[in-house]
């Protein structure tokens, strides 16, 4: 740990001093014997700390403390984090956010955790880490916890044997001397010393000692199950650390709005895509998936409440001579009438059922983002679909020119045959061309039935609705430029990218979940009932019968299992950061290409259109040099070709362009807009991870 020392145990202009030597939101550290405490420097001689069991046997929330009582008769040191991703006024801003929080735990929620929370944007304490790793460090810790708990909780205590004034008294106030300290008072009683104390006073204490003392021994239990050593460095990509400035350039633009296929102009196209979002069998099934994932959380709530259940068993039974059953029912017949009302509650003192409702609740998040996913794929598809049939009809109509111009050929070979100009051969040959534009024809006419039929399956009805599909009449769409700090926001547009960071929201507290299998699970069970031989006496009562108490589980010894579930866990939270990660690589790269492709395709066509000009006026020339008898049939059949071809690239070409311009609204979300928080949705609490900051599962 990289630490300055500053001093607090000077006088009061050196402690002012210090004061002004600390910078606002610095992470300071106490020494005690056994462990620290820690807390932020909110700046004048003011610190905000977990206040936990720091003053008395009492907790205490989230609050202010002067410096002098924080260091508490100790050095200070300031910790210095080299990864701060909050530093001065926003360290101290976090803080105060959380004042009067009242959660502490030992384990899970301590003041290192809070003050980690506030500096590194996720709560974590290498104090609790070196406790788990080392059993026996863990229970020296867990003595030293006890004694300061004690000292303060026996304070009151010691000072009753003094009469006022006593000047050991007031040394021990002052801290230079120790008379009758809380060590010497524990050892006093665990030897059964006779003290001078007042007996309700005593009571109390060996009270404090003796459920301290089963408390200590679980903990020290628990450790000997631990998960030292398994933990994960992974992290989510963020979209700022990818070179994008010279692909992805900000060219003051929008981003697309949600009715983003009305830039076409084509009202059968945006009536096909609403039709497609109320009918289409995939959308269903996504949100079915919803549905049960929301089914899954409300499961997951359950386990977080207690449970009441009611049986009633009518049991007629011969019960045995030789058993614990005394007569006259042993031996004989009986009909046992048994109803019991029981209730159950598991304290969840290590937070795993909470743990296991927030990845319940962040995997529901994301089966939503994946119905907007499915809902995008499905309408990009349609739209895309319904150009191709543009496409068609556009080709079938250059197909319908190409027959009319090569029937004309075909008649002036006619003619030039009986003046002798031509022969048979170049009658056979235009009557070949004109029977291959021909079934060029029927061919474009296959396609076109064949893709009103994949518009008619996108939308979810049968193949008859594909035939009221009518020709398109779309347009060029909106002029095309990129959106400002497009890598930042692209994160929160792409629905991809938002479901990708949704799971490894849920795998975060799906590790947590699992680190809290190694600690002591504690449950709370009771019933009431009746339980009688016959009907007679079943509602007496005498037929009474009640049980109450707690359940504990401690982990000893279990093989590896628990170590190998955690792996588990962590190697599913390294599946889904490396997933998010190349979820986010793609995204960005589909935007550049697809940007790149109309980029392209615009300078295509500029050169395409002046080709197309010039073969045009090439084919009518020689058409009629060949009508005048001043040019051959191939010199036309070429110019011919030449015209078709040209006319075939500018249509695609511009066809091209209109499906790059639909990817590319779909590469940029397609109108989706996050506006949820996978830590504020999933993670509640405020020792979450900070949002849109990477993810790192805790070590």
């Amino acid at each position: 740990m990289d630490t300055s020392y500053v001093d607090c145990l000077a006088t009061s202009p050196a402690l002012a001093r210090t004061e002004r030597a600390i910078e606002i939101g610095a992470h300071l550290v106490s020494e005690r014997d056994g462990y620290t405490h820690h807390g932020i420097y909110a700046g004048n001689g003011q610190v905000i700390h977990y206040g936990g069991f720091h003053h008395s046997a009492k907790r205490h929330p989230i609050e202010y403390i002067p410096l002098r009582d924080f260091a508490a008769g100790k050095g200070i040191k300031v910790h210095s984090e080299p990864d701060a991703i909050y530093t001065g006024v926003d360290a101290v801003e976090r803080a105060r956010a959380r004042l009067g929080e009242d959660r502490y735990r030992l384990l899970t929620n301590n003041c290192e955790h809070f003050c980690t929370w506030c500096v590194l944007g996720a709560g974590h304490s290498q104090q609790v880490r070196r406790c788990l790793r080392n059993p026996w460090t863990g229970i020296k810790t867990l003595f030293a916890l006890a004694r300061d708990t004690f000292r303060d909780f026996a304070r009151p205590i010691l000072r009753q044997r003094h009469p006022p004034g006593c000047t050991t008294c007031r040394q021990r106030r002052t801290g230079l001397v120790s008379h009758f300290s809380a060590q010497n008072f524990l050892l006093s009683y665990l030897m059964g010393q006779r003290m001078s104390i007042r007996s309700n006073n005593r009571r109390r204490a060996s009270g404090a000692l003796k459920a301290g003392v089963p408390v200590m021994f679980a903990a020290a239990l628990s450790a000997c199950v631990n998960y030292a050593g398994i933990h994960s460095d992974a992290k989510t990509a963020e979209p700022q650390q990818f070179a994008t400035q010279h692909s992805l350039p900000a060219e003051q633009g929008h981003w697309p709005a949600g009715n983003w296929a009305d830039q076409f102009g084509d009202v059968q196209l945006k009536a096909l895509i609403d039709e497609a979002l109320k009918s289409n069998p995939t959308l269903d099934q996504a949100h079915a998936r919803v549905a049960a994932a929301a089914a899954y959380s409300e499961t997951a709530k359950a386990s977080t409440m207690p449970r009441v259940d009611a049986s009633y068993s009518l049991m007629r039974q011969q019960f045995s001579n030789t058993t614990f059953v005394p007569p006259p029912f042993g031996g004989s017949w009986q009909t046992e009438n048994k109803g019991v009302l029981s209730a159950s509650y598991d304290l969840d003192l290590w937070g795993k059922n909470r743990e296991a409702l927030k990845a319940a609740i962040s995997q529901q998040q994301a089966s939503q983002v994946d119905a907007e996913v499915v809902k995008l794929t499905l309408t990009t598809s349609i739209a895309r679909t319904y150009n191709q049939l543009a496409r068609l009809y556009v080709l079938r109509d250059i197909a319908q020119e190409e027959i009319a111009q090569r029937e004309q050929i075909d008649r002036i070979t006619a003619g030039r045959i009986a003046t002798g100009l031509d022969t048979e051969v170049e009658r056979k040959t235009a009557q070949a061309n004109l029977a291959t534009s021909r079934a060029s024809l029927k061919s474009l006419d296959g396609q076109t039935l064949t893709t009103r039929y994949q518009i008619a399956a996108l939308l979810g009805a049968g193949p008859d609705r594909g035939l009221q599909i009518t020709r398109p009449t779309l347009g060029m769409g909106d002029e095309v430029r990129l959106p400002d700090n497009l890598p930042a926001d692209l994160v929160s547009r792409r629905p991809e990218i938002v479901a990708a960071r949704w799971r490894v929201d849920a795998m975060v507290h799906d590790v947590k979940e699992a680190k809290a299998e190694f600690y002591p699970d504690i449950n709370l069970s009771a019933a009431i009932g009746l339980d009688a031989f016959g009907f007679g006496r079943f509602l007496t009562a005498a037929s009474r019968t009640a049980a109450v108490g707690p359940a504990i589980h401690l982990p000893i010894f279990d093989a590896g299992e628990l170590r190998a579930q955690l792996k588990g866990r962590y190697a599913d939270f390294d599946y889904a950061v490396a997933t998010y990660n190349e979820t986010l690589v793609t995204a960005l790269s589909e935007v550049a290409i697809q940007l790149a492709d109309v980029h392209s395709t615009d300078d295509q066509l500029a050169d395409s259109q002046t080709a197309q000009d010039a073969a045009r006026k090439a084919d009518e020339l020689a058409l009629v040099q060949y009508k005048a008898g001043l040019t051959n049939q191939l010199t036309v059949l070429n110019a011919d070709v030449n015209a078709l071809s040209a006319d075939q690239a500018v249509a695609n070409l511009r066809m091209n362009r209109r499906d790059q311009q639909i990817a590319l609204a779909a590469a940029l979300g397609g109108g989706f807009v996050d506006a949820s928080n996978a830590d504020s949705v999933a993670a509640p609490r405020a020792d979450a991870s900070a949002p849109n900051k990477p993810f790192v599962a805790a070590r």
